[in-house]
């Protein structure tokens, strides 16, 4: 994904800081076992944020173990241990490496992209959930033609939202979830969207946004500010079974992502 959702830090209590590292590096090591040793360098903080809402409501157990790694080898780090979770974050991260690789090289051909294509078509194969590939896969061509003819943000960002939204509820049956990656999924592409623009108007590619002669900063920090309320009000429909796993979503609809949204259209309300 894209690497936006990122919590507050400063306003996370000690406990909750050391849970979300320690789940950021139990996810790395699970993309290593599930996946492969050099897929761990896709691992994103979009992709942990998926791993704390899905292990929140769903109550799965939280081990924590104390492990060197080869990014960490002196000292050894907090990792958590979350079986069912963690394996499905890490074949959802290899399935999206995949197709965003595939998407660059048909967009412009870049060099990077097509030597990483090798690597995805392996990530994927290891995922082996070729049901929800197919359901990434058709969105992101419909996404595809949407933007070849010029769509607007809303109509784009609506595919993009009913992608993340079958990725956060795949084999739960908790329809808020879908509605919750739904919102979470059309914040990132309208923030990808504004944060991309002024390199886009130089460059002359194709953006949602290339109708405007500026940032529409206002209008763009209201749309991204309800989304994320209808992320939360959904999020908060949703049991959550884990109180810290809770508190550190909380603190990520509300204090990081909102920053992200004021950084990037440049309001500061």
């Amino acid at each position: 994904m894209f690497g936006y959702i990122k919590p507050m830090t400063e306003e996370l209590k000690v406990k909750e800081q050391e849970l979300y590292k320690s789940i950021y590096c139990g996810l790395c090591s699970a993309m290593g076992e599930h996946i492969c040793t050099s897929n761990r360098l896709t691992l994103s903080y979009d992709i942990v944020f998926l791993a704390l809402v899905r292990c929140c409501v769903t109550g799965e157990r939280i081990h924590i173990e104390k492990k060197r790694c080869m990014a960490h080898p002196i000292k050894p780090r907090n990792r958590a241990y979350i079986p069912e979770t963690l394996r499905y974050c890490a074949r959802v991260s290899a399935l999206l490496t995949y197709y965003n690789v595939k998407d660059d090289i048909e967009d412009g051909g870049k060099l990077k992209s097509k030597l990483l294509l090798p690597s995805a078509k392996r990530y994927m194969k290891k995922a082996d959930m070729p049901d929800l590939g197919e359901i990434i896969k058709n969105r992101l061509d419909t996404l595809c033609s949407l933007e070849k003819e010029g769509g607007s943000l809303d109509r784009n960002a609506d595919c993009f939202g009913s992608l993340l939204g079958e990725v956060f509820a795949y084999g739960l049956e908790n329809p808020e979830l879908y509605n919750f990656g739904y919102h979470i999924g059309k914040w990132i592409y309208m923030i990808d969207a504004a944060d991309d623009f002024e390199k886009d108007k130089k460059a002359g590619e194709y953006n949602p946004l290339s109708d405007y002669e500026a940032l529409p900063c206002e209008a763009l920090n209201i749309a991204c500010t309800l989304e994320l309320e209808a992320a939360y009000a959904a999020f908060n429909r949703t049991e959550a079974k884990n109180q810290v796993l809770k508190a550190i979503i909380e603190n990520i609809l509300t204090l990081g992502m909102p920053s992200v949204s004021h950084k990037i259209t440049g309001e500061n309300k």
